[in-house]
């Protein structure tokens, strides 16, 4: 015998002692078990993955490397095989795990899963906007709105994303993406603790869309329900980022239903906000030091009214009101028109500049949260900036505006 039929036949016979593998489960639910924890071990620390690039495919090269040895032991036993007419299981279970591969690598594109990190990516620079803090539909500029949501201190700050047309068109040139598809490309490249914030996100596990109605499966341990200080920016953030979805199915990894610490399994959808959440707005000072306009903890109101009202009470140490102490108001309805009137006219010249965009912001977010436009009343000043107090304010589409840069 030569030495390589031994070598051939020493092989096949280790292989035959071996134990026969079985596995039922679709390659589906295999390929997404691995990608999941492959995921999670990449974005828990996701800046490494630009410094340190080797880092990032050394398991897909291991990988690689693994079926690579396994074809060529499986090629060799194929040829005596053929032979004698049988093939052995081990060449069948090799088989599936060439067309596994061949499938992992044909998703990795897929915009039903979570995109891992590329090398050649650059981390995405936001600039705040000048005048205004929120955005509106002349921001735009044909370009389209990335919806975020900055984390801290266990808090969720909304943030309105301006994509400029060209980065748009060059992300996305077969059309205006969802925000499913926009959060899988732009998440993980946001230098959120260079902002200020907790690196929070991408989130953990995947998810995939149906429509309107949004999947997201987590593994074991994900951490998102060890407290109410981890379940409430999760939910709150999860409802600021993506507004095109009606609802949301959170599942383990297997597809099966989820039991959420100190809730339980979570059998039913959730309903998700979609930029109407009935909340009023509140100023938050950040650990970084700027102000952000966001709800009260996102606490809901039953009227537009109610909602008003209440953006003159605080009561907590965490959030102020955009209204000074001594300034008062009262909410009516004229000719079918939501009107805030001050009670004395109101000096805008006599705040700080973004103190008294806020202010304004703050009521025209309110009242678009109810689906309705606001006008406000006995100002000092006709204009301010890009509003015209002579008529209904203009609906801002989210607060807290940016806009993106990526330096290739």
């Amino acid at each position: 015998m030569s030495e390589r039929n031994n070598d051939d036949y020493e092989i096949e016979e280790l292989l035959t002692r071996m134990p026969k593998f079985t596995d039922d489960r679709p390659k589906e639910e295999v390929y997404n078990s691995v990608k999941m924890k492959i995921d999670s071990r990449h974005t828990s620390d996701k800046r490494k993955l630009f410094g340190s690039p080797l880092s990032k495919w050394t398991p897909y090269f291991v990988s690689i490397a693994s079926i690579l040895l396994l074809i060529f032991l499986v090629t060799s036993m194929e040829s005596d095989s053929n032979n004698t007419g049988s093939v052995s299981e081990e060449s069948n279970l090799m088989k599936m795990v060439e067309e596994e591969s061949s499938e992992a690598q044909e998703s990795t594109n897929s915009n039903n899963m979570s995109e891992t990190i590329s090398v050649a990516e650059p981390i995405i620079e936001l600039l705040p906007l000048n005048k205004i803090t929120s955005v509106y539909e002349e921001n735009i500029d044909g370009g389209a709105v990335f919806y975020f949501s900055f984390l801290e201190n266990a808090l969720s700050v909304p943030v309105t994303i301006i994509i400029p047309i060209a980065q748009l068109e060059a992300d996305f040139p077969n059309g205006t993406p969802n925000s499913l598809e926009m959060y899988e490309k732009y998440a993980a490249r946001i230098d959120e603790e260079g902002l200020g914030f907790t690196e929070y996100h991408p989130y953990k596990g995947y998810f995939t869309a149906d429509e309107e109605t949004l999947t997201h499966y987590l593994s074991m341990g994900h951490g998102y329900d060890t407290a109410s200080g981890t379940s409430a920016p999760y939910f709150g953030s999860i409802n600021e980022i993506f507004i095109d979805f009606d609802s949301l199915t959170i599942v383990n990894e297997d597809g099966s239903a989820i039991d959420w610490d100190q809730v339980g399994p979570l059998n039913d959808q959730i309903v998700l906000d979609k930029n109407q959440g009935q909340f009023n707005y509140y100023n938050y000072l950040a650990f970084n030091g700027e102000t952000y306009l966001t709800p009260n903890f996102r606490e809901k109101y039953n009227s537009l009214s109610e909602a008003l009202v209440a953006m003159k009470q605080v009561e907590n140490d965490i959030y102020t009101s955009v209204i000074p102490e001594e300034v008062t108001y009262t909410y009516k309805i004229e000719e079918g028109i939501n009107v805030v009137e001050f009670d004395e006219p109101l000096d805008l010249e006599s705040l700080d500049p973004f103190e008294a965009t806020r202010l304004i912001e703050a009521f025209s977010l309110t009242a678009a949260n109810f689906g309705a436009e606001i006008k406000l009343q006995n100002i000092v000043q006709s204009e301010w900036d890009i509003f015209d107090f002579a008529k209904v304010l203009p609906v801002p589409l989210g607060p807290n505006g940016f806009i993106m840069t990526i330096n290739e």
